[in-house]
């Protein structure tokens, strides 16, 4: 018993020792989001920052508008940019869908234009006003 607690407890020392990983940089930044419910309709605004170390091929915000119960009703894209952009570049959006009835909040992703999922801060969710 005294044999195994000791290997344990060296195990845990090791591991704790061990250099970690640093954490990928962030893609893009949410700046600013806001969407309004209008009687037809919803309007999603917003300013997204490039933030990676590696320019980007294209940039598209997914908005994924969400259920009470946290489900995604319906997704709408919002194309920045077609062209190859490096960190430091800012590109707002506008947005318009028919009102998703269910809809209280949303979060947001990002991809190229070749698909590729990008790492994203600040996704949400944030509230249909």
């Amino acid at each position: 018993m005294k044999v195994s607690s000791i290997l344990l407890l060296v195990f845990a020392l090791l591991a704790a020792g061990a250099p970690q990983k640093s954490k990928k940089p962030s893609d893009v930044e949410i700046l600013e989001t806001k969407a309004v419910r209008e009687p037809t309709r919803i309007t999603v605004d917003g300013k997204v920052r490039v933030t990676g170390e590696k320019s980007l091929h294209g940039l598209v915000i997914v908005f994924d508008f969400r259920s009470p119960e946290k489900e995604v009703v319906t997704t709408q894209k919002a194309v920045i940019t077609e062209d190859t952009v490096e960190a430091g570049f800012e590109g707002v959006y506008h947005s318009e869908m028919a009102d998703a009835a269910r809809a209280v909040k949303y979060t947001v992703r990002a991809f190229d234009m070749h698909e590729k999922e990008l790492k994203i801060v600040n996704t949400g969710p944030f509230p249909i006003e």
